[in-house]
């Protein structure tokens, strides 16, 4: 049994200058803790296998393959591979996300370049 504690794990640097914790990769998934602080949002970017995101805490905005999604605690929404994606948080607060990548990706997350469409 492997016991992971969340803020024990060193956060990873990214493109986007967000709080990302990964907590396990393996063959079956991939699982990460992202923190936006108010304010924050993410580069829209594809990621290359099933994304599913559950909100933890607080409140924001998913702008994905064209739709925009309010999110809030407690919600699951799950992205077929190659969505164009992006977190964003337009509370006051902090939004916290378990971020699952399921199978495991074999290719690295894309920043989508700004001019492109959905």
């Amino acid at each position: 049994m492997k016991v992971v504690k969340t803020f024990e794990v060193a956060e990873s640097p990214n493109p986007h200058f967000i709080s990302a914790r990964v907590l396990h990769v393996g063959e079956a998934a991939q699982l990460e803790h992202l923190i936006l602080e108010a304010g924050q949002e993410q580069k829209k970017h594809v990621a290359y296998t099933t994304v599913h995101l559950y909100v933890l805490e607080g409140t924001g905005v998913l702008e994905a393959g064209g739709e925009t999604i309010a999110l809030s605690a407690d919600m699951l929404v799950e992205m077929p591979p190659e969505t164009h994606h992006r977190l964003v948080n337009n509370g006051a607060s902090r939004l916290r996300v378990l971020n699952v990548k399921a199978p495991r990706p074999t290719k690295s997350t894309h920043i989508v370049a700004e001019n492109k469409e959905n």
